[in-house]
């Protein structure tokens, strides 16, 4: 029994720092404002997209597991991303679905467009991505109407 204790005391000693270091991440009135609700796409690289509300592509930052889903032109997607100080967002590389469609291109460069994002801005109902560029912004999007 001793010889289980001394074993399992660094461990427990370990655990205890790790859970004393965790934090409860502090949403702030902008990153609140990000999570969950659908964000519908308006725009890539400038560019206006042209959808109908059946075929609509968006995505929804889910708190919880911090999730990034949604759907392009062609198929469902899934992520995860990471907030920072000043508006900072890193998203990972998306994982979707593999249907192909005639807007594949347009997938293809929204899907590659959220990998590279560095941060974003709300005005409103309005959620601009921008790469670590700077500049214009890559995606624009409306928040969906009753949310």
């Amino acid at each position: 029994m001793l010889f289980r204790s001394r074993l399992l005391l660094p461990f427990l000693v370990a655990t205890g720092f790790a859970l004393a270091s965790c934090e409860k991440e502090d949403a702030s009135p902008s990153a609140t404002a990000l999570l969950d609700h659908r964000w519908l796409l308006t725009q890539v690289d400038g560019a206006p997209l042209a959808t109908t509300a059946a075929n609509t592509p968006y995505l929804e930052f889910v708190d919880l597991g911090h999730c990034v889903v949604g759907l392009g032109p062609c198929n469902n997607f899934s992520s995860r991303f990471m907030l920072g100080a000043s508006q900072q967002l890193h998203i990972t590389e998306p994982i979707a679905t593999r249907a192909t469609c005639a807007a594949q291109e347009l997938e293809n460069r929204y899907l590659a467009s959220l990998a590279r994002t560095a941060r974003y801005e709300i005005s409103g109902t309005e959620l601009q991505l921008y790469d670590g560029e700077g500049g214009a912004p890559q995606l624009v999007f409306r928040q969906e109407a009753g949310q």
